[in-house]
């Protein structure tokens, strides 16, 4: 077994899930710790839906040899139905691209204060460098960073549960998100609405994951999420008046000092660097399939449309354009176990 493989595939499916709302913390509170103890079991959900899910669609990949996501849901869901989905799948990754840019200018702004077009701009040349090299720049740039992002959240976030001095006798009125009612289903909107960003990363690279090793990876993967998740949702759940901010997670860091809040704005940056970059290599390699562009060009048009856009609020993205891909995602997993059992 190469376990190089089962690695990169593993770190490349957090780095397509773990954007910066879910380092944020915005994504843990919207979608379970506004529920209280029994959130625990929606993170479970989504753990065994991530790991068993990513198993069938690296599986699928593999056997339809697709190299680009155009492929691959045409193969899901046939040729008229495949093409209506791509147009779908290319607003969400776009939308999602523009958010993270912009997210990053914002860290710069509050945190390092500096231009937000400073940490607009310098995200823009990471993620062409990345781009640059194709798959295997995705790989080796998620294979580099996701270990980081683990160390320094994970690690942060359990050092503030451990050792930082808990928050008792703070009433915090939770405002519920009207599009996501229930603990058993948010788990599975979770699910449905970050597997068709995964679906398309991996669809996009190709050769590059297509051997038998990378479905352990997925699997391990799954069972990452599920760990970030979890602990993400017990500082949540420990420091309740954090859950006003618009990064929570930052707030909880600086429990144990302006050191850890500093780290953790890092970690943010690099989680939306990953996210931007897996989006951004699934948009080039459709442009330049579709439209017979350049790849190279089409990195370079795709950040020129984007940059002036990166003006995108990143809570109003978390709280009502995630959840409602989520719903416009759900006919996904279906249609993904359908397809695996016949096939």
């Amino acid at each position: 077994m190469h376990i190089k493989i089962a690695f990169q595939v593993a770190a490349t499916y957090i780095g397509a899930v773990m954007g910066a709302g879910f380092a944020s913390g915005q994504e843990i509170q919207q979608f379970f710790a506004n529920f209280g103890g029994k959130g625990i079991f929606g993170i479970l959900i989504s753990a065994a839906l991530f790991s068993i899910l990513g198993w069938m669609m690296i599986d699928l990949q593999r056997r339809w040899k697709v190299s680009s996501y155009m492929e691959f849901f045409a193969r899901l869901f046939g040729e008229k139905w495949g093409a209506r989905m791509e147009i779908l799948i290319s607003l969400l990754l776009f939308i999602g691209m523009t958010a993270m840019m912009s997210g990053a200018g914002a860290v710069f702004q509050q945190y390092f204060e500096l231009s937000s077009w400073v940490g607009i701009i310098l995200t823009a040349l990471v993620i062409a460098i990345a781009l640059w090299f194709r798959g295997e720049g995705i790989l080796w740039i998620n294979t580099m960073l996701i270990p980081l992002k683990f160390i320094f959240c994970l690690g942060i976030a359990l050092l503030a549960i451990l050792f930082a001095e808990g928050t008792k006798g703070v009433n915090v009125e939770i405002v519920s998100n009207p599009m996501i009612q229930s603990w058993v289903f948010s788990g599975v909107l979770y699910v449905s609405f970050n597997l068709t960003l995964a679906m398309v990363v991996f669809a996009s690279l190709g050769k590059e994951i297509q051997k038998p090793e990378a479905r352990i990876g997925a699997v391990f993967g799954g069972m990452a999420l599920g760990v970030f998740a979890l602990v993400i949702y017990m500082a949540l759940l420990r420091f309740p008046e954090v859950r006003g901010y618009e990064i929570p997670m930052v707030a909880v860091a600086g429990r144990l000092g302006s050191w850890a809040a500093f780290f953790y704005v890092v970690v943010l940056w690099l989680a939306m660097l990953t996210a931007a970059i897996g989006n951004g290599f699934s948009l080039v390699n459709n442009i330049e399939k579709k439209y017979k562009i350049n790849y190279r060009t089409s990195i370079i048009f795709l950040l020129l449309i984007i940059i002036p856009l990166s003006g995108v609020q990143f809570s109003f993205i978390v709280k009502t354009v995630y959840p409602l891909f989520g719903y416009l995602g759900l006919i996904f997993i279906p249609v993904l176990i359908w397809k695996y059992r016949k096939t």
